[in-house]
């Protein structure tokens, strides 16, 4: 007979095999110095009455530390957060942290004649509850940044020419009845806009005005080569989903169609309806609670549960950015009134892990020396999935002076101002100290901008490690071959004159075009 073991859950929580769930060395560390950062800063700045309160508090400081390590390990506060979701982690230090203090008092309700103030134990467990939740934010903020580069294998299309049926001329009657719904559902000049675009009224297009991927999901694959869907994309929960949904259920390169109100739109209509002044008041809130609630971790399952995901406000760019992640390509985009309609054509595989491109640092596929990806990290600076739209964007608008996109509609407001004076380009001195960039260099740039680049330039461009100031402010450049140019120059200097010698050169050169010429990004 075999006897069941009986396992303490407790024992079991502190001494898992399992290599995720054990403590990590580098937190017990860092959670260590926060102890010893705090301890001097409540010392130091709180109001007390001893006299010498580091004698008085040092060696009840000594037993308070194994105390506060056994309850984070008991909450699993020091196991890695990367295998847990922000709300996860926070609450385990809020748990751990709370039977921390209470063990303290129970210490203290114990030992009156130690004469230790419990609003001395209060400050500090506040102050090191708010170092550790800043610390978790930091972690975070690098944890989503999003890569920008979709994978080559996305390409990879697996082939799905033909729609399972021959299309034929829908009756008269149906087609009617599909004039009356859109019509109904979308108005007349959406049906009539509709109309001119597509083949309404053919068998291999399907009609349908929902939210419910199940309503998708329960179509046969290829049955269809063109699937319109008239409800707004702002009221469906769980967009790229539904959007992963679609794309299963057409032939390579089929036609997925709908409609969304972006956010200019809606700035413009509500600010209408309310009078001068307390319109931008009332706008603030409701662009908080239907922009930003959604989109924070500790507020979204929140945010869903009350209004089902209707009435976001969402951008152009995060609508065409989250159909490109989703392996789409715009082929049309028509405006009807408040409404943007487009018409995406299946064309890649679609990226099915988790995005989250809402963080305020993102982490950017880089090219760096010898051909090597790095990841260089920024300041968000465009509107969520922007990082997805670079071929669309280069597609409609090329480049401008500066080597920069035309009329690029990813960059949002903050971020026009953060890029005029390189706000955006602080975290890339973390590249900097991780040796993936030196101080001058040419600029770390994406695939698609490296393909433009002669074949010169990028055989060249392999031989030098990029850098956080580019050859670009010393020579400002304004075409794209001026820009290559520019390049050329620095890269042959710097394997011909070396390259430390090159950069100093350049460096006065950039600091002076910065200073005294007003040289700015843009």
């Amino acid at each position: 007979m075999h006897q069941k073991s009986r396992e303490n859950p407790l024992f079991m929580r502190i001494f898992n095999r399992q290599p995720h769930n054990n403590p990590k060395l580098s937190y017990l560390a860092s959670n260590f110095l926060l102890l010893i950062i705090t301890f001097y800063i409540v010392l130091s700045w709180f109001p007390l009455v001893a006299k010498n309160p580091l004698d008085k508090y040092f060696e009840p400081f000594l037993v308070f530390i194994p105390i506060w390590y056994l309850s984070g390990i008991v909450f699993r506060k020091y196991v890695s957060y990367m295998y847990r979701k922000m709300r996860v982690a926070v609450k385990d230090v809020f748990k751990a942290d709370l039977l921390a203090i209470f063990l303290s008092f129970v210490l203290i309700s114990i030992f009156p004649s130690l004469n230790l103030s419990p609003n001395v134990l209060i400050a500090f467990a506040i102050v090191l509850y708010a170092l550790e939740n800043i610390g978790i934010l930091i972690f975070y903020a690098f944890r989503y940044a999003t890569d920008i580069e979709k994978n080559e294998k996305q390409n990879e299309i697996a082939k799905q020419d033909e729609v399972l049926s021959l299309p034929y001329l829908l009756d008269e009657d149906t087609q009617r009845r599909i004039q009356r719904i859109i019509k109904e559902e979308a108005g007349t000049a959406a049906y009539q806009q509709l109309k001119k675009q597509l083949a309404l009224f053919s068998s291999n297009t399907l009609v349908v005005s929902t939210t419910n991927i199940f309503n998708i999901k329960s179509l046969r694959n290829n049955r269809y080569a063109t699937i319109i869907n008239l409800r707004r994309v702002n009221d469906i929960r769980g967009i790229n989903d539904f959007f992963v949904a679609v794309h299963d259920r057409l032939p390579y390169h089929g036609e997925f169609v709908g409609c969304f109100k972006s956010k200019s739109a809606h700035k413009k209509s509500f600010l209408a309806r309310y009078p001068l002044g307390i319109n931008y008041l009332l706008y603030g809130l409701n662009f908080f609670s239907k922009r930003i609630l959604p989109k924070l971790e500790l507020t979204r399952e929140l945010y869903f549960w009350i209004t089902g995901g209707k009435k976001r406000i969402l951008s152009k760019a995060e609508v065409f950015g989250r159909l490109y992640c989703c392996g789409y390509k715009i082929k049309n985009e028509i405006k009807v009134g408040d409404l943007i309609y487009f018409v995406a054509q299946k064309t890649n595989k679609p990226t099915r892990k988790r995005v989250s491109t809402y963080g305020p640092i993102i982490k950017l596929n880089r090219i760096g020396k010898n051909g090597k990806m790095i990841r260089v990290y920024k300041f968000r600076t465009m509107h969520p999935y922007s990082e997805y739209l670079q071929p669309y964007v280069f597609e409609k608008g090329n480049l401008q002076e500066g080597g920069k996109f035309k009329h690029d509609i990813r960059i949002n407001s903050v971020g026009q101002f953060m890029r005029k004076f390189w706000i955006d380009e602080w975290p890339m001195l973390w590249n900097l100290l991780k040796g993936d960039l030196k101080l001058v260099g040419v600029r770390p740039i994406s695939k698609h901008y490296f393909s433009l680049y002669s074949i010169e330039l990028q055989n060249k461009r392999a031989k030098v490690k990029p850098g956080l100031l580019p050859p670009f402010y010393a020579d400002m450049p304004k075409t794209l071959a001026e820009i290559e140019a520019s390049e050329l120059n620095y890269i042959n200097a710097c394997l011909k004159n070396g390259t430390i010698k090159t950069d100093i050169y350049y460096f006065w050169r950039i600091v002076a075009n910065i200073v005294f010429r007003k040289a700015r990004s843009k």
